[in-house]
């Protein structure tokens, strides 16, 4: 079912070509859609194209950008913003340009675990209803952000609400949010911790899980990749300045978070915190996460037993 206040906004840069580079285009979904990008040039599809105006892309620079590293992608971002709110949008939708595949999966207390096939283009009903979950965790909560997990992150348990960081794939309230993403490079983490000065938090949908197309394995340098490769240690220059109190980066031989380049890689470290979530209609959410699971990630017919580890 269309829903006419939401709108949901690929955020691309320089990555030419068709669905095979850009493969989120692959998805059919049923909410308005736009590519929002810096350079569409080369670009073969039937969305429309947002190029961001050269007004606002000087706006940006004169006002918001931190460095002339990689500032394309968290200036898109905001520019979808933007471009949703005066366009009448409640909710924007933003994926980044690569996604493959969508999931949904769980583990029980007793170590059973469920899991859907993951969802392709040929599968048109789990992704929308996952983005219509997040539209409606919006509607019900304070939070002002609301996605998914990558699907290489642990399978999450009874716990469906849980309050984290969310990239590539998550729903904006327009009316509470702040105006624009900064960060060059961890627009992710700036923007919750700019959510966080205003008392907002950050949900993800533990069960909910992405996939994105691999850059180590195709040695991938479209997009904002070749940035990465290039800044090095210089990638968390900016946000070690901005937020040095909860944010701080350096080498590493281990852990998450870390990209790696042979046996040692960029890695950030980041002081937990926690805003705090409060839930309007707690019975509500439970009930559609529960008719979700039983949908599409296990044959059982009985209710499931949820929870969630947000306050009540």
């Amino acid at each position: 079912m269309r829903m006419p206040e939401v709108l949901i906004a690929e955020i691309s840069g320089k990555r030419p070509g068709n669905s095979n580079d850009r493969p989120t285009e692959n998805f059919q979904f049923d909410f308005d859609k736009v590519i929002i990008s810096n350079n569409s040039e080369g670009y073969e599809t039937d969305w429309d194209i947002i190029n961001v105006p050269d007004e606002y892309q000087q706006w940006y620079k004169d006002n918001v950008k931190t460095s002339d590293l990689a500032y394309y992608a968290p200036m898109n971002r905001s520019y979808a913003i933007k471009y949703a709110r005066d366009h009448g949008y409640k909710y924007l939708i933003q994926l980044d340009d690569n996604i493959k595949t969508f999931e949904i999966g769980y583990q029980l207390k007793d170590g059973r675990r469920y899991r859907t096939i993951a969802s392709t283009p040929g599968i048109r009903t789990m992704h929308n209803d996952m983005f219509g979950y997040l539209v409606e965790v919006l509607k019900n909560t304070n939070a002002g952000i609301a996605g998914m997990s990558v699907a290489g992150a642990s399978v999450p348990g009874a716990d469906f609400l849980s309050e984290r960081y969310v990239y590539s794939a998550f729903a904006l309230k327009l009316d509470v949010i702040p105006d624009y993403y900064q960060g060059d490079f961890e627009d992710d983490i700036e923007f919750r911790l700019k959510l966080k000065q205003k008392n907002i938090p950050s949900i993800v949908i533990a069960p909910f899980r992405y996939m994105k197309t691999s850059q180590n394995a195709n040695n991938d340098t479209t997009g904002n990749r070749k940035a990465y490769v290039d800044a090095g240690l210089e990638r968390g220059g900016h946000m070690s300045k901005l937020y040095g109190d909860f944010y701080s980066a350096g080498l590493s031989s281990r852990g998450s978070g870390t990209a790696r380049t042979g046996n040692v890689g960029f890695r950030h470290k980041l002081t937990p915190f926690k805003v705090g979530v409060r839930i309007s209609n707690r019975d509500k959410l439970e009930s559609l996460m529960t008719d979700l699971l039983v949908k599409y990630a296990t044959p059982r017919k009985d209710k499931l037993q949820i929870s969630s580890d947000v306050e009540k």
